[in-house]
């Protein structure tokens, strides 16, 4: 048995301790420099408060002399419904990856934490390669769409695992259903129900065949400049929905976002002729986001450049039929 081995077989999964944090910070900077997007990663005491307020919990895997191998996480990341916990930053230092750390993390928080704090969990697996997407399958975890070009090519660059950026594979894990009617826009009816067919969540489907109403488009905005992407949540549709696009579009290129996001309520039955104006703005499907609003939600994407398709890499045969499903809508808008 090789060092590494060793240090897999005798390493401790657990929730991280304050005292774990700068190792955790050492984690990160072993994979990937001081390129992650989010720069909070690099902050100790920032990831000690995240989890005291359990804004973010870490799993890790930890060795005899204290070394932090490898890690999972589940934290708040939704603006629309904050008792929607995400799970991602799976990372396993290079020299023990292939054997298993990352299962042991994810396993231990499924199994001894997870269901215990939330109803629904979602995360984004990247798709330069295939592990997390196989970890996810083995726990439970259902496909409802694909992100394209969703993380920049810099964030790899350190370990070399993309060409270009990187596409990222929605999943999503229900521990309680919440049934509720959910209005599919008619250009999607099909697509939508595909998304649904994977599991059981006692909804009831209605076309969304209402106009918009007359009241003004809310909605909220998130930059991340570094990765380049702007999120547009819509919380109420209004007649003016196109303008607020608009403006939310000029603020996103002011910081040279590439990839832009809208997140729609499908519990509106207007949400359909939301969908209509955002195909005309050249936004394509991105997925179904099961509890999003509490309610379930759709992404719309839209990607400013030619996408990195030859990069993205797939495991279920599920997925392979979603980036079908998705590149033949991008194709429909850009006519």
């Amino acid at each position: 048995m090789n060092n590494s081995e060793n240090q897999e077989a005798l390493a401790e999964v657990r929730r991280m301790l304050p005292e774990d944090a700068p190792r955790v910070v050492e984690l990160y900077r072993s994979v990937y420099g001081d390129e992650y997007p989010i720069k909070a990663v690099y902050d100790v005491n920032s990831i000690i408060e995240q989890q005291q307020n359990g804004d973010m919990i870490r799993i890790i895997a930890v060795t005899g002399e204290g070394r932090v191998i490898g890690q999972v996480a589940v934290y708040r990341s939704c603006i629309s419904n904050p008792a929607l916990y995400e799970e991602g930053q799976g990372i396993v230092v290079l020299e023990c990856r292939n054997q298993g750390i990352l299962d042991r993390c994810m396993k231990y928080g499924h199994e001894e934490v997870y269901p215990q704090m939330m109803e629904q969990l979602w995360g984004e697996a990247v798709c330069n390669h295939i592990y997390t997407q196989k970890v996810a399958a083995r726990l439970g975890y259902y496909e409802t769409g694909i992100e394209l070009d969703l993380m920049p090519a810099a964030t790899y660059q350190k370990e070399r695992s993309s060409q270009g950026r990187v596409a990222s594979l929605l999943l999503f894990k229900t521990f309680k259903i919440s049934p509720q009617t959910v209005y599919l826009p008619k250009i999607y009816k099909d697509s939508l129900r595909y998304l649904y067919s994977v599991y059981d969540f006692g909804h009831s489907f209605l076309e969304a065949g209402e106009p918009l109403p007359p009241d003004p488009t809310r909605g909220s905005t998130e930059i991340y400049a570094g990765a380049g992407v702007a999120r547009f949540t819509i919380s109420e549709l209004g007649n003016d929905l196109e303008d607020y696009l608009l403006q939310a579009e000029k603020e996103a290129a002011a910081q040279n976002c590439c990839i832009l996001q809208v997140y729609v309520n499908l519990a509106s039955p207007a949400n359909g002729a939301a969908i209509d104006i955002l195909r005309r703005h050249r936004y394509f499907l991105g997925g179904v986001l099961p509890r999003w609003f509490d309610s379930d939600g759709l992404l719309m994407q839209k990607v400013l450049h030619e996408p990195n398709m030859a990069g993205i890499h797939l495991y279920p045969e599920r997925a392979k039929k979603i980036l079908a499903m998705i590149e033949a809508d991008r194709n429909s808008v850009m006519v």
